[in-house]
């Protein structure tokens, strides 16, 4: 997955980031300096110039860089799993102009005429690390769970994990083809939203449940005995994916499926975790 734009173009950096990211709104759209990224440690976020090279000192060479627009998007994941590892990373964002005509994002344009995307196709994000870069969030998601022992303690763990991971992908497709549909209506679309989060939603979760059972994980994980990228997929998908105001109904989807409720508990106990969410820019999406 990976999102892409150029001033000028057809569809707009809004429609392409609802249509390949999460599809959830925060009450307010706060926009950092121009230009600017933040130096994360453990979660927590401390804004930086990145023309500044006192504030640049701060980050070692050593440390990632995650590369994207100023939203949660398709990398909230990557920047999950950092969090709860406690990795010191630049969050390195895009800002995007949305009022313009259509939104613009001019440093990023930039940097795609420059061949600094290269790597993901002129696209974001891009992961920076170890002196190599990486491009799709999907595969970000599983290097940093790899790299930071979120990848489960062997090789079948490790497709269980990778297994979650795609039922997850699964049902946020099925949810993409409600919000995302050219050919409904708006109000198709409301009753399309309704059905999905009244009756599919729980189907999907059961299955899910029922899928995750199979693997006896510890409490509070799908898979092993310690948090996984599963679990930061699962806590991501029904924290953030659906709009704020669907809360309820999201909750209500996975109440009676015991091992997604002590994971949401889990990851969201995680004290890296619950400091990047206190601090992290507030965005759109």
């Amino acid at each position: 997955v990976a999102v892409h734009t150029k001033t000028g173009q057809k569809m707009t950096v809004m429609k392409c980031i609802f249509a390949t990211s999460l599809v959830s709104c925060a009450s307010a759209f706060l926009v950092p300096p121009p230009h600017a990224s933040l130096a994360l440690r453990g979660g927590g976020a401390t804004a930086i110039a990145r023309a500044s090279s006192s504030s640049l000192s701060a980050l070692s060479m050593g440390d990632p860089k995650l590369i994207y627009f100023d939203a949660r998007g398709v990398v909230e994941p990557s920047r999950l799993l950092l969090a709860a590892a406690g990795v010191n990373y630049e969050d390195k964002r895009y800002i995007v102009d949305m009022s313009a005509k259509p939104p613009s994002a001019p440093e990023f344009n930039t940097d795609k005429e420059a061949g600094a995307l290269a790597v993901n196709m002129g696209r974001a994000p891009i992961l920076e690390i170890d002196g190599a870069q990486i491009g799709q969030s999907h595969a970000i998601a599983r290097f940093l769970a790899r790299k930071y022992s979120m990848m489960g303690a062997n090789d079948i763990e490790a497709a269980q994990i990778d297994t979650l991971y795609e039922h997850v992908r699964d049902i946020k497709d099925a949810w993409l083809k409600v919000r995302i549909n050219p050919s409904l209506d708006e109000e198709a679309k409301k009753v399309a939203t309704e059905k999905h989060l009244s009756t599919d939603l729980p189907e999907w979760c059961k299955k899910l449940e029922t899928s995750m059972a199979l693997f006896k994980g510890a409490n509070g994980c799908a898979v092993g005995q310690q948090m996984s990228l599963a679990d930061v997929s699962i806590y991501a998908w029904l924290s953030m994916y659906y709009p704020t105001d669907k809360k309820t109904e999201v909750e209500s989807a996975y109440a009676a499926c015991p091992n997604i409720v002590a994971i949401m508990s889990a990851v969201g106990a995680n004290s890296g975790i619950q400091s990047w969410e206190a601090k992290r820019p507030v965005t759109m999406m």
